[in-house]
């Protein structure tokens, strides 16, 4: 038995997809600029803080030590896994609140293994990883995935330094200083 759709109903879905589109657009999906400027007296409060901070230079240091360190031990787990750097790392500015600082961000290269974190042990990778993050003050855990195979997790604090670690098919370690300053 074949159901035949009557005339309308294609002429009222076209209508409310039209609707729903200029609904959308009308309520701010068109915003040009996402983030207004820090007022200079919340910078003035903030920015403090990162002179108590170790500098750009020696917090880059740090993640890329933690990074390689986690990238061993996975390795002594699963001795298939061998790691390398792949991608330069970037500098840029800060966010929020940080912006106006004078502080800059570096975002790590990628340290990778063409073998992925098998899931069983998956696990004991990420303890790994905890571990570390916890070591850099990084305590904040987002995840982003967490099914069979199929794993991406961020350790991060309120500065924006990061740790993360991934695995789909390949494994994935990087991470990113937070705002600091650079060293005079």
């Amino acid at each position: 038995m074949a159901l035949r759709q009557h005339p309308h109903h294609a002429q009222r879905l076209g209508v409310f997809v039209w609707v729903v589109a200029i609904t959308v657009g009308a309520t701010g999906c068109h915003v040009s600029s996402p983030h207004e400027p820090t007022d200079p007296g919340q910078t003035s409060e903030v920015a403090p803080a990162l002179t108590a901070l170790p500098t750009l230079e020696d917090t880059q240091a740090q993640i890329t030590s933690a990074i390689e360190r986690v990238g061993q031990q996975i390795s002594a787990i699963v001795p298939a896994m061998t790691w390398a750097w792949r991608r330069e790392a970037s500098r840029g500015g800060c966010r929020p609140p940080f912006e106006q600082s004078g502080g800059h961000e570096v975002l790590l290269a990628n340290y990778v293994s063409d073998v992925p974190i098998p899931e069983q042990n998956w696990k004991q990778a990420y303890d790994i990883a905890a571990r570390a993050a916890s070591e850099l003050g990084a305590a904040t855990v987002t995840v982003f995935k967490d099914a069979p195979d199929d794993h991406d997790v961020q350790f991060s604090d309120d500065t924006g330094t990061t740790l993360r670690v991934g695995s789909q098919k390949a494994a994935l370690l990087t991470g990113s200083t937070g705002c600091r300053l650079p060293a005079k």
